[in-house]
Parts: C-alpha cells; sequence; structure tokens
C-alpha cells in the first residue's frame, strides 16, 4: 500500500503570538500557501520503520513503535507514529517546499501531513479540526514543546483563516472569503523572503514568557497590540484595502519586535531596508522569528526590482500562491493504471 499526502505551510500571520497559553485568548489570520509538506507513506512486510527525512538527509530506523523514546531531533514523527498506535511495518518519506527553520510553520505542516497518512492507512479518518488539535498535542503533550495553534490549524484548513482562539487551545475557525481580484493583487506583490538561518521557535517562545512575567513590561503591551491586527487585517482584506493592509503588517511586525529583541536579526532589518528604498508598503517577520523568513508587500510594479535587489544582497525569495485545500491524503498506488 503507497499512501501520500500534503499540507500547506502558512504565511502572514496577523496576530501570532496571541495562539498561546500564556496569551489565553487571541485572534490571528494567516495564508495557507502552496508550499507544501509531502508524506509518502510504503507498507512492508518487515516490521519496524525507517524514516527518511529527505531534507535533512536523515534515516531514523526504529525497530519497535512503543519502545520508541523522543531522544532524536526528529522526535515529533516519531511521536505521530506512536500516538496513531501505528502496528504496520513501514517506509516513510518525508519533505518539505520550504528550507528548514523557514518560519512558515513547516514542523506543524509535516505533523499536519503525517497524521492525515496515517489515518487514511489505519482506516480512521480525520477531519481538519481532528487532526490539528492531534498535531498540536504531539507537541505540546507527548514532547512539552512551547506551540501556539495556528500551524497546525493552517496546514489542516487551507486557505485564508480568521481564528479566534477563546480558550487556549479551543478555537473557532472561519475562511476569509476575498476577492478573486484581492487574491491575484496580493499574490502578485507579495514576496516571501528566506533569511538563510534555522531557529527554533520554541527557544524564542521562552524568551518571551519570560518577559511577560512582568505585567507592565514593553511586552505586555505589544501583546496587546497583536491581539487587534488580526482583526483590522481581516476588514482590511474583506474591503480590498491592500495599503491599509501593509500598515496594519507594520504595525504587526513592530509589535513582534517589541515582544524580544531576539524576534528581529540583522538580516530581517537589511531585507526591509533595501524593499523599502524600492518600494513596499509593509513588511512582516513569520512566525517566532530570530530567523526564518518575512513577507514583503511590494507597491504596484515593484516586485521584480525588490527581487532583483534582494538576489544580489544573497537572499533566497520563495514564489507561493494561496493553497485553498486542505490537507491531504490519498491511497497513490492503486492510481497507477
Amino acid at each position: 500500500m503507497i499512501i501520500e499526502s500534503i499540507a500547506s505551510n502558512r504565511i502572514g500571520d496577523f496576530g501570532g503570538w496571541t495562539d498561546t497559553w500564556f496569551s489565553k485568548s487571541g485572534c490571528i489570520l494567516n495564508f495557507a500557501v502552496d508550499l507544501y509538506a509531502r508524506v509518502t507513506i510504503i507498507t512492508k512486510k518487515k516490521p519496524g520503520v525507517t524514516i527518511h527525512v529527505q531534507d535533512y538527509g536523515d534515516v531514523v530506523e526504529i525497530s519497535s513503535i512503543e519502545g520508541a523514546g523522543y531522544d532524536d531531533k526528529h522526535a515529533l514523527l516519531i511521536a505521530a507514529l506512536k500516538v496513531m498506535n501505528i502496528k504496520y511495518g513501514l517506509d516513510v518519506f518525508i519533505s518539505a517546499d520550504v528550507p528548514p527553520g523557514c518560519g512558515t510553520g513547516s514542523s506543524a505542516a509535516v505533523s499536519v501531513a503525517l497524521i492525515k497518512a496515517l489515518s487514511v492507512l489505519n482506516g480512521e479518518y480525520l477531519v481538519a479540526h481532528e487532526v490539528a488539535r492531534l498535531a498540536h498535542r504531539l507537541e505540546t503533550e507527548e514532547l512539552g514543546i512551547e506551540s501556539g495553534v495556528q500551524d497546525q490549524l493552517a496546514a489542516a484548513y487551507g486557505g485564508v483563516s480568521f481564528i479566534e482562539m477563546y480558550e487556549y487551545p479551543n478555537s473557532f475557525v472561519s475562511p476569509v472569503d476575498i476577492s478573486e481580484e484581492v487574491r491575484m493583487t496580493l499574490e502578485n506583490r507579495w514576496i516571501l523572503v528566506y533569511e538563510g538561518r534555522r531557529h527554533l521557535s520554541g527557544d524564542v517562545h521562552k524568551k518571551v514568557i519570560q518577559e511577560l512575567k512582568d505585567e507592565g513590561s514593553p511586552s505586555h503591551r505589544a501583546l496587546s497590540t497583536l491581539k487587534e491586527t488580526a482583526l483590522a487585517a481581516k476588514q482590511a482584506l474583506l474591503k480590498g484595502g491592500l495599503v491599509e493592509l501593509g500598515k496594519i503588517m507594520d504595525a504587526n511586525n513592530a509589535a513582534q519586535k517589541a515582544l524580544h529583541p531576539e524576534i528581529t536579526t540583522p538580516n530581517f532589518e537589511r531585507i526591509e531596508e533595501v524593499a523599502r528604498k524600492i518600494g513596499i508598503v509593509g513588511a512582516m517577520i513569520n512566525g517566532a522569528g530570530g530567523g526564518g523568513s518575512i513577507v514583503l508587500l511590494a507597491q504596484a510594479g515593484k516586485k521584480p526590482e525588490i527581487e532583483r535587489a534582494l538576489a544580489k544582497e544573497g537572499f533566497r525569495t520563495l514564489p507561493c500562491r494561496i493553497s485553498f485545500q486542505p490537507a491531504r491524503a490519498w491511497l497513490s498506488g492503486r492510481l497507477d493504471l
């Protein structure tokens, strides 16, 4: 049996950081894009599981799922196999359309894609909310990693999502029905730029949590601002106000940086500097920051010039469009006719 699956990465997470246990409640708006986590599962007669993590060039051999520990750097993949109670011998191939540590929710996308595939393997099909909740539980409960809820929800649902977390980790997810004109303009003007460094978002989370212990700190004020940006971004998108959206991106970006100085990097600052000289209406770091990627929203006609300038600086851009499809898994081998 051969099963394949994909799940989206996300960018432009307005209100990020408010989807966490320390925020308690919050609002997030993000875009699932056609940069995917990809999983292929092949059953085999030999017991045990071999995981091929292709972007790292790693191979993880697991003789017994039940006895496997979480001391491997790919523990999230092992946790998914354990929680899904896999009894088969498997070869599992994992790959991603984004570089490691891109800050686009790539680990959550891999987790969602793997869970979706394993649910098909087990004949226990899961809907988007179930997949997202289980993927989040793997990180927080199984592995004790700091994690918000938005990455798993974006990967599971796809599209443009407005997420209302009313009590961590419980959330409502509403698709934002943007017009075709707004979608095409956004996709033709935004630029996703990889900063070039890997990061561990859990490490940044811990530093922000430490800052938030002081209720009068700038971090607390920044978190309050972030709770407002997703609502504002939703209104701007529905009205088709992209200049307004750019201003909200900048407000979100400034609030992110105020949470902790290590959220931004010299490379992020250089990317913004180069792009603003040419012409952008907004910029915001993806995810927890500390490395990874940043989204720019170019002025009309300025995108090609910005991309050329950033390439000269040694930065990599990642073309992408909104992916409105939820995470998907399918039996592949039987389609070979």
